[in-house]
Formats: structure tokens, C-alpha cells, sequence
């Protein structure tokens, strides 16, 4: 409970630094409001890691940032953007959706809004996938897995357009990401992937990201009228998506099972 209440205290710190904020958040947002928008999550971020060193006596490591960066970082960032790649050519095949041309002028601007989003999204893996699941472990590890899921897929579904396959696929995007940190040891992998999966998807691919679409983008992913939303992903993005939903599903359970078999 204690673990609960600390994580939601954190999620405050973002709030200190919205008054300072003039960004104009009416879609679609421009580089610099994407960029203005993950300051908070550096406040968040701040927050947690003030707590646990100086409240709890433990280094900053200790959540999840141990060693292992290089190989994690990479192989994160690797699966990531080839899960948003399958998402794509799996509606560009069916006739779903459409690319367009990329935008290759765009990319100075893409490869800045990456660190924009090395910083919220690393900061969401260290509050849920780090501290929030290991003060859940003292009632089991399954208890960590599904109630870190449940706090993380309800925050992310009040963004709005929110369905049935969208709160399923938050749900197993969470549960996806804390079977890696479990198998792996640390948060390192998880937060390359949580990145990249965001980054690509908005910003690559020129998807919207959890119902939130940006204007810096190389390529132009647009829905074929008519398409149905729970295999495009419809305005929320790829986590709307049934694709998303069997690649969550399935690599949570790969995961488990090699860590199972490799144990024993």
C-alpha cells in the first residue's frame, strides 16, 4: 500500500512543472509542445528516485537500472520497432491503412522528440515496472504482474477514444513489460522498448500514441475508411490494435516460459 501511495505522490511531480508549460496542446501537437510535455515526467522521475534514496536508504540502482544497459538497451530497441513494423505491414497487406511517402526532411526533428521520449517512457518503467512492482512482490510475483497492469492500463485509458481491445492492450503492453524486467533482472530492456514502441509509432510511422498524434513525423499511417479500429488501431494508435494483442499476449508467455525452462 505503502508502494501505491509513493507511486501516485510521484505522479504529482508532474504537475509542478505544468503551470510553467505554454505549450498548445490541440492536436496535432508540434516538436516543441511533444518536447514540453515530458518535462513533467522528469519531475515524476525525480521524485520517486529523491524518495528512495534519501526516504528509503537504497541506491538508485536498486530499482532496476543495474548492469546489463548496452545489451538491454539494444535489444529493446530492436524488438521495438519491429513489433510497431508488424503492426503496420500487417494492415498495409490487408488494405487498412496507408503510409504514404516518407518525409526525410522530418528527421532531424524525429531524432530530437527521441529524447523527449527516452525520458517519459524510461520514466514509466522505473514508477511501475521498477518501484511499483517490487513493493507489490511482497504478495507474489503474480500480484506485481497484474495490479502494476491494472494502475497502468486505467492512468493510460483516460487519455481518451479509449475501447475494449484498447484497455486489454494496455493492460498486456504492462504485463508484457514486467515479465521482461522479472526474466531479465533489470529495466533496461523495457525502457529501450517502451521508448522505441512509442517513438515509432508517432513519430516514425506517423500513428497517434495512446489517442495522442504528433506533427513531427516522418511517414503518414492513416486508416482506409471503413477499416475496422480494432485492426488499425483507429485514432488511439497501435495499442487499439488486435495485432498488438496477440504480440503482447504471445511474448509474455515466451518470456515466461523460456525463464521457466531455463531455471529448471
Amino acid at each position: 500500500m505503502v508502494g501505491l501511495l509513493v507511486a501516485g505522490l510521484a505522479m504529482l511531480g508532474q504537475f509542478v512543472f505544468l503551470p510553467l508549460l505554454m505549450v498548445d496542446d490541440t492536436p496535432p501537437q508540434s516538436m516543441i509542445a511533444q518536447l514540453g510535455l515530458t518535462v513533467p515526467f522528469l519531475g515524476w522521475a525525480l521524485a520517486l528516485l529523491a524518495w528512495v534514496k534519501f526516504k528509503e536508504k537504497r541506491s538508485i540502482r536498486s530499482v532496476g537500472l543495474t548492469a546489463g544497459a548496452f545489451r538491454g538497451l539494444l535489444v529493446g530497441s530492436l524488438v521495438g520497432f519491429g513489433m510497431t513494423a508488424i503492426v503496420v505491414a500487417v494492415n498495409l497487406i490487408a488494405g487498412t491503412a496507408t503510409l504514404g511517402s516518407f518525409s526525410w526532411g522530418a528527421l532531424g526533428g524525429v531524432l530530437i522528440v527521441l529524447v523527449g521520449f527516452a525520458i517519459q517512457s524510461s520514466t514509466e518503467e522505473i514508477v511501475f515496472r521498477g518501484y511499483l512492482s517490487q513493493a507489490l512482490a511482497r504478495w507474489g510475483a503474480p500480484a506485481a504482474f497484474l495490479l502494476q497492469a491494472v494502475v497502468f492500463s486505467a492512468l493510460h485509458s483516460s487519455n481518451g477514444g479509449a475501447t475494449f481491445v484498447t484497455v486489454l492492450n494496455l493492460f498486456l503492453f504492462a504485463t508484457f513489460l514486467a515479465a521482461w524486467t522479472y526474466v531479465t533482472g533489470n529495466l533496461w530492456a523495457a525502457c529501450a522498448w517502451h521508448t522505441v514502441w512509442n517513438w515509432a509509432q508517432g513519430n516514425i510511422w506517423g500513428a497517434a500514441v495512446s489517442n495522442n498524434p504528433f506533427a513531427t513525423r516522418m511517414a503518414h499511417y492513416s486508416t482506409v475508411d471503413g477499416s475496422p479500429s480494432w485492426l488499425t488501431g483507429g485514432g488511439f494508435g497501435f495499442e487499439g490494435s488486435v495485432v498488438a494483442t496477440v504480440m503482447f499476449a504471445a511474448a509474455t508467455v515466451y518470456l515466461l516460459v523460456r525463464h521457466r525452462r531455463a531455471r529448471s
